[in-house]
């Protein structure tokens, strides 16, 4: 059974990873070099897997994820669209993504530390979470 903190940490990779799946869809619209959209899909598929995992985490307690607050969706889209308008070449689009990245790997990590009570299995979901993430930024420097 999951306690509060896990609900917040899932709740927190949840809504990192859906805004990041929908900010690298429409960064990807707008990328032109194809070894770094290759390099955006996989990081893509990898927002949709932990969706998924944590969607089934939460499903097992008959919950669901709390839906992405729609400001920061809004202006995330917005963001993108108005510094990729005039300049959308691979150094402006990675050092977006890496940005963003990192924007989620710190809010994530943040929840992590604060949830004092959060099971084993939710804190490990987190951290390796969290690595991968940083294995991705590192990963968005050689485009940059």
């Amino acid at each position: 059974m999951l306690v509060n903190n896990d609900i917040d940490v899932l709740n927190t990779i949840y809504k990192n990873s859906r805004m990041a799946y929908d900010s690298t869809s429409q960064v990807i619209e707008r990328c032109a070099d194809t070894d770094l959209r290759q390099y955006l899909r996989r990081q893509q598929a990898h927002y949709a897997k932990n969706c998924r995992e944590v969607r089934e985490a939460l499903r097992e307690d008959g919950l669901r994820p709390h839906k992405v607050p729609t400001m920061p969706s809004v202006m995330a889209g917005v963001g993108i669209a108005m510094k990729t308008m005039r300049d959308h070449s691979r150094e402006t689009i990675a050092e977006l993504m890496y940005n963003g990245t990192n924007m989620g790997i710190v809010d994530i990590a943040r929840s992590v530390n604060r949830a004092h009570n959060a099971s084993d299995k939710t804190v490990r979901m987190a951290e390796t979470l969290l690595g991968e993430e940083e294995e991705f930024a590192d990963g968005l420097r050689k485009f940059l």
